[in-house]
């Protein structure tokens, strides 16, 4: 399975933990006054400035700083929400040590994609793990049967998510061969295929289009992550942002249909806004 960081559960919502200290001192103050009223007696002055106030209150802001600590703490122990050093030693203890330059999300992606995934059947995915251990790879895809029944090719990129070169490739398949690759597997590994989506349209906007090019850029981009069909409706909608009215003439490669992206390869996106 191929995770991305929107199919991870966010934090769930802990209410005992996330109190501000005016939320504790209001739950103190009504116990006392409860209390008073139990006893039959006046309930204390509460105000600032008051005795009460000056006692309780900077021990309802350290309870509070205390349950900010708790918070961290708990979402620490989770790869799926931890980060930094905490998310190093989820991986140490895993086996699967954090590669030089790559970010949070990237390692902690890579650490779940391992766990949803059974090692050891020699398949795609299998390969696909192993390059992802290598320094430099920033992303794997493995093809099955490209070539014939018992070949496996490796199409990688590096961690700027661009094809890596003829001369990596080389060093990654002589390591794989050796360290990982399944007898009788013919293995080959190469550079990322780059495919060119072109994307033109018109657009009804008093704002200079120049300025738009980079914001539907990079709403296409998101839109295309992990997908290998690109909608053209749905392409179409992205172009309606902030400030666009309407659009026409739009296309994709030259083309008002939805468009294939092969799955061994990297997206190179140009827009062009008349």
């Amino acid at each position: 399975m191929n995770l991305k960081l929107a199919d991870l559960p966010v934090l769930p919502p802990m209410a005992i933990l996330e109190e501000t200290p005016e939320d504790i001192y209001r739950r103190w103050v009504n116990r006392a006054i409860t209390l008073a009223n139990d006893r039959g007696l006046p309930p204390p002055p509460t105000d600032d400035a008051e005795f009460f106030y000056d006692l309780w209150y900077p021990i309802a802001q350290e309870i509070s700083e205390q349950q900010e600590l708790l918070t961290y703490a708990f979402i620490q122990a989770f790869p799926i929400w931890a980060d930094s050093e905490f998310l190093d030693g989820h991986g140490w203890s895993d086996g699967l040590p954090r590669k030089l330059g790559e970010d949070d999300d990237t390692y902690r992606l890579r650490q779940l994609d391992r766990a949803f995934t059974e090692e050891g059947s020699g398949r795609k995915k299998d390969y696909e793990a192993w390059a992802m251990e290598i320094e430099g790879v920033g992303g794997a895809m493995a093809r099955e049967k490209e070539r014939h029944d018992t070949s496996i090719d490796l199409y990688l990129t590096d961690l700027n998510s661009q094809p890596i070169t003829e001369a990596f490739a080389e060093t990654v398949k002589v390591w794989m061969w050796d360290e990982r690759r399944i007898a009788g597997h013919d293995l080959q590994v190469h550079p990322a295929q780059v495919f060119t989506l072109r994307i033109e349209a018109k657009l009804d906007t008093a704002i200079d289009r120049a300025e738009l090019v980079d914001l539907i850029h990079k709403r296409i981009l998101d839109y295309a992550i992990g997908r290998s069909k690109l909608i053209y409706n749905y392409m179409a909608a992205l172009l309606l942002v902030k400030s666009v009215e309407n659009y026409s003439s739009f296309k994709m490669n030259g083309m008002t249909e939805d468009v294939e992206v092969p799955s061994t390869s990297v997206l190179k996106l140009e827009v062009i806004l008349t």
